[in-house]
């Protein structure tokens, strides 16, 4: 897996939660398809990578900006 990698975070944060119980860790990977065994697949690393973009409609960004004081 690539160092770096997007299913490489997802692995690391599992690892955290799950500490000494790689069943939990792989099985994980496994059923959202992020990975095939111990080997990343093609549609999980396309999926993994997407950045996760948050819309901010333009009434919410005109009342933070009139809380903060502008």
């Amino acid at each position: 897996m690539p160092a770096g990698s997007a299913v490489a975070d997802v692995e690391a944060k599992l690892k955290k939660r799950y500490p000494g119980n790689a069943k939990a860790v792989f099985g994980t990977l496994n059923k959202i398809g992020l990975m095939k065994g111990n080997k990343p697949t093609a549609k999980g690393l396309k999926r993994a990578s997407k950045p996760k973009v948050r819309k901010v409609s333009q009434n919410a960004a005109a009342m933070s900006r009139m809380s903060s004081g502008y």
